[in-house]
């Protein structure tokens, strides 16, 4: 059987270095900068990014959904503690924080580039598996 392993999500942004400086600021991103580029290292994974000077942005309303990928999700210890830190580096909150079912947690936000970020906190002992 053919092993499929994860290398890297590719974003799209009209402003490639104000994407990388949020998530830097944001979501504590490790920037990488390679010739003519700007990439990003969160969780183990690497997320490249193609500036479109040209593109059209698309506004989501929050809450709508999109065809195609809709999201990538974190995972925090603490979501509260991190939720704090997006609302103080003023991060464009879409969901503030919610149950998702027992022992998850998450909310929502919005980089530029129109990238959203689901945040979530997974407490294994609270989960129900049913």
């Amino acid at each position: 059987m053919i092993e499929f392993k994860w290398d890297h999500l590719q974003l799209c942004s009209t402003d490639a270095e104000a994407t990388a400086a949020w998530f830097a600021r944001c979501l504590n991103a490790e920037v990488v900068r390679r010739p003519g580029r700007v990439d990003l290292r969160l969780g183990g994974i690497n997320l490249f990014i193609t500036a479109l000077e040209k593109a059209h942005p698309v506004q989501v309303p929050d809450g709508e959904r999109v065809q195609g990928i809709d999201h990538f999700g974190v995972t925090v210890d603490d979501l509260d503690a991190a939720f704090q830190h997006l609302v103080e580096c003023e991060a464009h909150i879409v969901e503030p924080i919610r149950q998702i079912r027992a022992g998850v947690r998450a909310c929502f936000v919005r980089s530029p580039g129109n990238i959203l970020v689901e945040i979530l906190e997974r407490r294994p002992a609270e989960m129900t598996f049913n």
